[in-house]
C-alpha cells in the first residue's frame, strides 16, 4: 500500500577524488559516480547521464508493472534498454534523444493490452514527466 503524500526523498554524495563521487541513498547500495569516458572519467563508473537513463528506464518499468498489476495482465517477462543523443545545441549540451526499447512477454491474448497498458505507464512515469526532452518507446511484445 502506498505511502500518503507528500513522498520524500533524499540522496547524498560524498566527493572521493578527482571527480569521481559515492552516491547513497537509505538502504541502498553505494553507487561510484564520476563523468562517462566521452568527458575522461572512468568507463567502470556510473556517469550523470547513464543514471538519468536508468532512473527513466526504471520508472518506466515499476509504472508498467504497477498498471499491469492493477489490470490483471499477467507479465512473464520484461526488458528494456535505453539510449540517448546529448549534442551540441543552442541552448548548450543537451539530450536531443531518449530511446527506451521494450521487450516484454506476455500470453498471445494480451498483446494488445500489454502495448496500451506499455503507453498508459509512458504517460505516468514521474521520471519520464520530469524531463525535458521526453523519451520515445519502442515496443515488442512477445508471447509467453
Amino acid at each position: 500500500m502506498p505511502h500518503p503524500f507528500p513522498h520524500r526523498y533524499e540522496t547524498a554524495l560524498r566527493w572521493i577524488r578527482g571527480r569521481e563521487a559515492a552516491l547513497t541513498t537509505d538502504g541502498a547500495p553505494e553507487i561510484a559516480g564520476a563523468p562517462p569516458p566521452q568527458f575522461d572519467g572512468p568507463p567502470e563508473r556510473w556517469s550523470p547521464e547513464a543514471l538519468l537513463l536508468s532512473a527513466a528506464e526504471l520508472c518506466l518499468m515499476t509504472t508498467f508493472l504497477s498498471v499491469a498489476e492493477r489490470a490483471k495482465l499477467t507479465v512473464a517477462d520484461y526488458q528494456s534498454k535505453t539510449e540517448a543523443a546529448l549534442d551540441k545545441t543552442a541552448e548548450g549540451l543537451v539530450f536531443t534523444r531518449i530511446l527506451i526499447r521494450v521487450r516484454l512477454s506476455v500470453y498471445a491474448d494480451d498483446v494488445a493490452r500489454a502495448k496500451d497498458l506499455l503507453l498508459k505507464a509512458k504517460k505516468y512515469c514521474i521520471v519520464s514527466n520530469a524531463l525535458k526532452l521526453a523519451p520515445e518507446l519502442e515496443v515488442e511484445v512477445i508471447t509467453a
